[in-house]
């Protein structure tokens, strides 16, 4: 019996009789001895003309091979996400990302030479996923940073539309050339292209300021006024005076995520949100292929669902917060895994679990976005990549399990990888709608402002956007505020020095 509890053939064993054993065709449906296929195998190309498992014969007692190199990318992107994002937020933003592209050219390029050696293949594969969540990190988080708040859920969502539509062209590139060699040879060496314009590579100036290079924080402000077309009439002397250098706040990686109980908290919660998405996520994507029809339009439709799911997310995010976004498709994710483990067993019913599955996709893509949100919004500057990518780590951790989790489901009973899905679904709407509102707050700077977080919120409020005369008012506040320092500190210089060495323009 297959997993569909259908009585099939087996694809990977034959009969162990000869012709001169069967003395009449009564006898050819008898129950004989059974051993290995000897002969090779046949496969289906109706789809793939080429693919590693076709070619190196990853099939049967090496059933297992395919499913290994994809807890293998899964530890990769683990220990990638450790390293690259500390180094974040210790040597910057912009070197992490421009290294990212790098191995992830050098590793994928060099795999689609090496398949007929597996574990050079495996180790090719580690490089090529190493930095592959902190290329999208990195980026994200330089944006975040030079962003004004009420756009951050927009300018995330850009960032979404353009990976939805990386996802949904890749498998019709793959549908159009039949052979995985060339995919990743067309979907990986193009990479280089991030390096064609260094206009747009630029440091995260929030990021420079916190480790007091205001020299270096100057040239990028003055890159960004370039590239915008806006003159930027400020000296670094100006700069040290406007944003006076606090002192150094200590850091200790990722231990310093767990700095008393209220940080420790927020970081639990989000780490138990970020396994609940990231299972599912891995899961679906591997379960359609398993899924009947065209695995290239099963591939496009789950990559094309999340389009609408983004811009569902940022709407509920601008408008009910995140948090409430997130508990909330956590929730519908649950409910839609339902009817698949009542009907998947039916004959006919394909059509209406495929429809589902995209469905359990569109919420998982939902919480994706909001949760996203909640990580870069919640930590402090000096953590911030590092919280970020500290929630990668674990929840990739226990991604590696999807390919088995999807094992299960191929070797034991198809409704197992949906029963799985709608337990984790339901701990993460129960873990993520006891995190904080980030919705119109404003990004932690300093660890102690991170330690204090959240913690004045009532459950039920939703913040309210600023709007008319209070928001200006707020904004005049802060500017005063940020004027009366200027000329404090200013003319603290002159005395010392004997003159003035600043002055705040007058308005």
């Amino acid at each position: 019996y297959n997993s569909r509890g259908e009585f099939v053939h087996s694809s990977c064993r034959m009969y162990n009789v000869s012709w001169s054993e069967i003395s009449d065709s009564s006898n050819t449906t008898a129950q004989g001895p059974t051993m290995n296929c000897i002969y090779g195998y046949e496969y289906d190309r109706s789809y793939y003309d080429r693919t590693p498992v076709t070619e190196q014969n990853w099939v049967c007692e090496k059933e297992l091979y395919g499913t290994n190199v994809f807890a293998f990318v899964r530890v990769s992107e683990v220990c990638g996400t450790f390293i690259l994002g500390q180094l974040g937020d210790r040597i910057g933003r912009l070197p992490v990302y421009l290294f990212s592209i790098l191995t992830a050219i050098v590793g994928r390029v060099f795999a689609a030479w090496s398949a007929s050696q597996y574990w050079l293949f495996a180790l090719l594969a580690f490089i090529g996923s190493f930095s592959t969540n902190t290329s999208f990190q990195s980026p994200l988080i330089i944006l975040m940073e030079i962003s004004k708040d009420e756009n951050r859920a927009s300018l995330s969502l850009w960032q979404l539309v353009g990976w939805t539509t990386g996802i949904c062209i890749a498998p019709l590139i793959l549908w159009w050339i039949r052979d995985w060699f060339w995919f990743m040879i067309l979907t990986s060496a193009p990479c280089i292209l991030f390096y064609c314009f260094p206009q747009y590579n630029i440091e995260s100036p929030r990021w420079l300021v916190s480790q007091g290079r205001y020299g270096e924080c100057l040239v990028q402000l003055r890159k960004i006024a370039t590239v915008n077309g806006r003159p930027l009439a400020l000296t670094e002397d100006e700069l040290r005076t406007l944003i006076p250098r606090t002192e150094k706040e200590r850091t200790y990686g990722i231990a310093s995520l767990f700095g008393g109980w209220h940080m420790s908290k927020l970081t639990v919660l989000l780490l138990l949100s970020w396994i609940c998405n990231t299972i599912p996520t891995l899961t679906l994507f591997l379960m359609s292929l398993q899924m009947g029809g065209n695995p290239f339009l099963n591939n496009f439709w789950q990559g094309a669902v999340e389009l609408p799911a983004y811009l569902l997310g940022q709407i509920c995010c601008d408008r009910i917060g995140r948090r409430f976004t997130n508990s909330g498709a956590f929730l519908g994710a649950t409910l839609a895994c339902i009817p698949i483990v009542l009907l998947i067993h039916r004959p006919g019913t394909g059509i209406y679990v495929t429809v589902l599955a995209i469905v359990v996709k569109f919420f998982v893509c939902v919480t994706y976005f909001a949760l996203y949100l909640q990580s870069v919004e919640m930590y402090p500057t000096s953590l911030r990549q590092t919280g970020t990518s500290f929630g990668i780590i674990v929840s990739n951790v226990f991604g590696a399990l999807g390919p088995y989790i999807v094992f299960l489901g191929t070797n034991y009973d198809i409704r197992l990888p949906f029963v799985v899905m709608a337990l984790i679904g339901l701990i993460g709407a129960t873990s993520s709608v006891f995190l904080p509102e980030t919705l119109h707050q404003k990004l932690p700077e300093t660890l102690e402002e991170g330690r204090r977080f959240g913690r004045e919120q009532r459950f039920w409020t939703i913040p309210k956007r600023p709007t008319g005369t209070d928001r200006d008012e707020a904004a005049n506040e802060r500017e005063l505020e940020k004027l009366n320092q200027t000329t404090t500190v200013a003319a603290d210089a002159g005395d010392s020095h004997g003159g003035l060495v600043h002055q705040t323009p007058s308005r």
